[in-house]
C-alpha cells in the first residue's frame, strides 16, 4: 500500500514537471542587457558582431490589455544562420517564460487577431532600415496574416548578411500583460539574443 502510494506521488510529480517544461518554466529577467542598444521608444537592437537583432514593438508597448503581443523581428548573421521557431521566447517581470505562440493557437483566434493586425498596421517601424543585407532579404514567415490555418516555417536558414524579417506572436498565460521589462529571447546556432520589451 506505502510502495503504491509512493508509485503514485512519483507519478504526480513526474507528470507536474513536464506540465511546468511544456510551459517554459522560469528565468530572470537580466538587469542589463549585453550588446543592447535602444534605437527608439518601442525598438531594440541587439548585435554581437556575430547576429544583429532588432525587435519593434510600437503597437503592443501601451496596448497589451489583451492575451496577444506583437513583435516585428529582423535578423541578420555575419555566418549562415538557423533560427528555429520553438526556440523563442519571452520572460515576464515575474520570470515565467512564454513560448511562441503556435500558428495553431493563432488561427483559432481570428476575429481578436485580425483585429489586432488591423490596428497595428498604423504603428508598425521599417525594422529593414537598421540592417545592411548585401544577400538580399526573406520573410521569417512563423505565422499567417491573416490568422488562418496556412502553412508556417518551423526554421529558417540564413546565408551570411540576409536580413530575415517578420512578426513574432506570444500569448499570454493570464489573459493580459503586465506593465514591466520583458526579455525577448532568439536562440541561434548554440548562443542566444537577448532584447529588452518594456511595456507600458
Amino acid at each position: 500500500m506505502i510502495r503504491s502510494a509512493l508509485v503514485l506521488a512519483g507519478l504526480v510529480v513526474a507528470v507536474t514537471g513536464s506540465s511546468l517544461l511544456a510551459q517554459g518554466g522560469t528565468r530572470a529577467v537580466p538587469r542589463e542587457f549585453d550588446h543592447v542598444r535602444t534605437l527608439g521608444r518601442a525598438l531594440a537592437e541587439y548585435n554581437d558582431q556575430r547576429i544583429q537583432v532588432a525587435a519593434a514593438y510600437y503597437y503592443s508597448q501601451s496596448n497589451h490589455e489583451f492575451p496577444w503581443l506583437l513583435i516585428e523581428l529582423g535578423a541578420l548573421g555575419r555566418l549562415p544562420t538557423t533560427i528555429e521557431r520553438d526556440r523563442i521566447e519571452l520572460v515576464t517581470p515575474s520570470g515565467r517564460v512564454v513560448r511562441l505562440a503556435s500558428q495553431a493557437r493563432w488561427a483559432r483566434d481570428t476575429t481578436r487577431n485580425t483585429l489586432l493586425v488591423q490596428r497595428a498596421a498604423p504603428l508598425r517601424h521599417p525594422v529593414a532600415s537598421y540592417f545592411k543585407a548585401v544577400n538580399g532579404q526573406t520573410s521569417l514567415r512563423f505565422f499567417t496574416h491573416p490568422p488562418n490555418p496556412g502553412t508556417v516555417q518551423q526554421e529558417i536558414r540564413l546565408m551570411p548578411d540576409e536580413l530575415a524579417l517578420g512578426d513574432l506572436l506570444f500569448e499570454s498565460p493570464t489573459r493580459l500583460w503586465d506593465e514591466g521589462t520583458y526579455a525577448l529571447v532568439v536562440r541561434y546556432d548554440g548562443a542566444e539574443a537577448l532584447l529588452p520589451i518594456e511595456l507600458q
